[in-house]
């Protein structure tokens, strides 16, 4: 049996093809230094007030289960952080631990031999052999003060093939030991107990005296199998930390944003108390090849293993929109401020932005970690999600006189929300204009319709799959995935031919409880964009879901205002049609002509919109 497990970042040995595909991703020394400017911050305080490390010549002892060529560790002894006898390091990659030799962390222990003592060649979702003890460590769980690294995400995962060797089974049997996989499997009520003589877990239902036991340990691989291994080192990083250790770890904003990681979000909660978030742009990994957003999550493992938490505390959120050494030291500063509990009241939520008033740093210390596990559609610890300016939109839309309600509590059904797949290639499905099949795709998205002047095509095999996305006239598209449609909505006020398919775009069948034109208008407006920007999710790309879709807040207007704002739209898409027309023809001037007069009509449609909305006019008219 081949088991394929994700390595760590920072391996140059690797090329980058390589790294993308194992979710290997070199780290920022500008991303690590300021990792430890917040880690002094805690490890200064406490010597403060218990003299438990100068004072005493003692040293917090420093883990990274996924180190790489160890630039975690590297830093953490520059700093001043920790010294040589208390770092140690784990990784699974052959070619990195042949650099291990030749690295400068080497010269900070002297030679080879002492160097084996605190660095090794394994699986790190796997404790320690007994016969493989760190120096000055017992080598199983909860030993160290600090866990600090940048695990692998995004990539193959873990992959059982074939029989399982004796490695697999090492693996296997560490797996059945993380809390994550049950809770995955049976959610937050699931109170994972491990029985010692079946190597399997029970499950205790809360409030009733049952037990259930795991069928197999098929079930085991089945769940590792699918579970992002990111979430796997999260846990890991948790379990190797001591009570009241310290927990620095990047990972992909997925964990804390997508709805089907709520169950993450919850372990997090109930394990550790989140002292920081803090959002990295996505140019953070953008030279080893990927554009993943990340956050660094700053984490302090809680003492009291038996306690329910009061998550009724603040949390410090922060996002830099650039690797500037400024930005990380203005956030630096302000947690400084907040940890110390010497920040002013009036600067819980702030802006820095640069002379031309772009936006550099936000940082907000308003919210409590309840309020974010308690929100609703669902829980979202993202710092997108909480940045101001989504929220005062929103708020100015809550208050606004007009009526409003979220769009699930219009319809009496789910009809008409559709969630569409995309023509597959692997399934032998295919575009060109030669199909029969019309295939609306997320390209056609304009600011104003949909690009009537060349709608692509597939095959028949993708229509007979796919044909619940059929169109209908006066749908509206709302994209849900990429990074440019997703939010973007237009109305289809043309007839789709007999057979046609929308791909990788929602289709809201709105038109007998919600006019269609009026929805797509308010989709535009600052308060619709704010809502998408708010909601959506992704790592790679930006997404939208159901739920988030469902809880979009729209106002409810008058019935003669519906009747104006439909009558002024129609006037706007006989110059886009026009314009469509023209591009067909390749009349390129008559195209620009028309579009220009549609943007400006459309454009004004909205802020009468929005005026509205917020009680300044009465209609569009």
């Amino acid at each position: 049996m081949q088991l394929h497990i994700l390595s760590s970042n920072n391996m140059q040995t690797i090329d980058k093809k390589k790294k993308q595909d194992l979710g290997i991703f070199y780290t920022d020394p500008r991303i690590v230094n300021f990792i430890y400017d917040i880690l002094l911050i805690w490890k200064e305080k406490e010597e403060r007030e218990t003299g438990r490390w100068e004072s005493q010549k003692h040293y917090p002892s420093v883990i990274d289960p996924a180190v790489g060529e160890g630039i975690f560790l590297k830093v953490g002894l520059e700093r001043g952080f920790t010294t040589p006898k208390y770092v140690f390091g784990i990784d699974i990659d052959e070619a990195v631990k042949n650099k291990w030799e030749e690295i400068n962390l080497l010269r900070s222990f002297g030679s080879k031999a002492e160097l084996e003592v605190h660095f090794y060649h394994q699986n790190g979702l796997i404790p320690l052999d007994d016969q493989k003890r760190l120096r000055h460590k017992r080598g199983g769980l909860r030993e160290f003060d600090a866990a600090v690294g940048n695990p692998p995400y995004g990539g193959i995962g873990v992959d059982f093939k074939g029989k399982l060797s004796r490695e697999n089974m090492e693996l296997l049997e560490s797996l059945e030991n993380y809390e994550i996989l049950i809770r995955r499997k049976r959610g937050k009520s699931a109170q994972p107990e491990h029985n010692p003589q079946t190597n399997f877990f029970q499950f205790q239902e809360l409030g009733e005296n049952k037990v259930e036991l795991l069928h197999s340990r098929t079930e085991v691989i089945k769940f590792a199998q699918s579970t992002p291994v990111e979430i796997l080192f999260l846990e890991r990083f948790i379990q190797l930390t001591k009570p009241g250790g310290w927990i620095a770890i990047i990972i992909p904003d997925g964990i804390l944003a997508n709805s089907n990681s709520h169950y993450v979000r919850e372990f997090i909660a109930e394990k550790t108390k989140i002292e920081a978030i803090i959002s990295l742009p996505r140019e953070a990994f953008k030279n080893v090849g990927t554009n993943a957003k990340t956050s660094i999550l700053f984490l302090q493992k809680l003492k009291d293993k038996g306690r329910k938490q009061d998550l009724n505390y603040q949390v410090f959120l922060a996002s830099v929109e650039s690797l500037d050494e400024n930005n990380f030291k203005n956030i630096n500063n302000l947690y400084k401020e907040c940890y110390n509990k010497t920040m002013n009241n009036n600067n819980l939520v702030q802006t820095i932005k640069d002379e031309k008033g772009k936006e550099l740093v936000m940082v907000r210390v308003d919210k409590t970690l309840k309020a974010m596990t308690e929100e609703k559609p669902f829980s979202r610890f993202d710092v997108n999600y909480w940045h101001p300016k989504w929220d005062r939109l929103i708020e100015e839309l809550k208050v606004a006189p007009i009526k409003k309600d979220r769009l699930a509590n219009i319809f009496p059904d789910d009809d008409w929300l559709i969630a569409t797949d995309h023509v597959r290639a692997s399934r032998g499905e295919k575009e060109g204009d030669s199909y029969p099949v019309e295939y609306y795709s997320p390209a056609g998205l304009l600011f104003c319709g949909y690009d009537t002047s060349r709608i692509p095509h597939c095959t028949e095999n993708a229509y007979k799959r796919m044909k619940r996305a059929r169109p209908a006239r006066f749908d509206v598209l709302l994209g849900g995935f990429g990074m440019g449609p997703t939010g973007k909505s237009v109305v289809l006020w043309h007839e789709p031919a007999e057979k046609a398919i929308v791909g990788n775009i929602f289709i809201l069948r709105t038109k007998d409880y919600y006019n269609p034109f009026v929805l797509d208008v308010f989709f535009k407006t600052k308060f619709g964009r704010a809502q998408f920007s708010k909601y959506k999710t992704g790592v790679a790309f930006n997404s939208l879901s159901n739920d988030e879709i469902q809880y979009l807040l729209v106002p409810i207007f008058s019935k003669e205002q519906i009747r104006h704002i439909e009558q002024e739209y129609k006037k706007i898409t006989t110059y886009y049609d026009k314009g469509m027309e023209a591009k067909k023809a390749g009349d390129e001037t008559d195209y620009k002509k028309n579009i220009d007069s549609t943007e400006k009509m459309l454009k004004d449609l909205i802020a009468k919109v929005e005026a509205i909305i917020s009680g300044e006019r009465e209609d569009v008219i």
